[in-house]
């Protein structure tokens, strides 16, 4: 299995985002947003010039795994409307799982859409849940 991902992390002006870089950031992740993406800074202290990026992967399972253990993210139960251009997809929509961290200095969040090797040409709702429950219980 493979996952479709992207990641996004905000912080305060005296955090250095690489802290919150993923995994091989370099080689494996595309960067999709920098800080004139920022949209934190109405808040104010050291939140009003904050950082911002997001980066973009297909992540095979192992590569997965050391992210979220890197990123200290752990799946939510929640219901999310999907993700627009993840990773596999194009401009397109995919059905996606939020995943965030507890982190107190930062705000890391990600959208996971995983990508089953199946012979079956098109998934159905039957199986986006049972695929989002295993997720869920691996990961949450």
């Amino acid at each position: 299995m493979q996952f479709s991902v992207i990641y996004s992390v905000d912080v305060p002006a005296h955090e250095r985002i690489r802290n919150y870089a993923p995994p091989h950031v370099r080689k494996l992740w595309d960067l999709t947003e920098d800080d004139g993406q920022y949209e934190y800074s109405y808040l104010e202290g050291e939140w009003a010039k904050g950082h911002h990026r997001k980066w973009c992967a297909i992540l095979t399972r192992e590569q997965f795994d050391e992210f979220i253990d890197h990123c200290g993210l752990v799946a939510e139960d929640v219901e999310t409307m999907g993700a627009i251009g993840s990773p596999a997809f194009g401009f397109g929509w995919s059905p996606a799982i939020s995943f965030r961290s507890d982190d107190p200095d930062a705000i890391l969040c990600a959208y996971v859409t995983p990508l089953p090797k199946t012979s079956k040409k098109n998934g159905d709702e039957r199986d986006w849940r049972r695929i989002r429950e295993a997720v869920l219980s691996l990961y949450g």
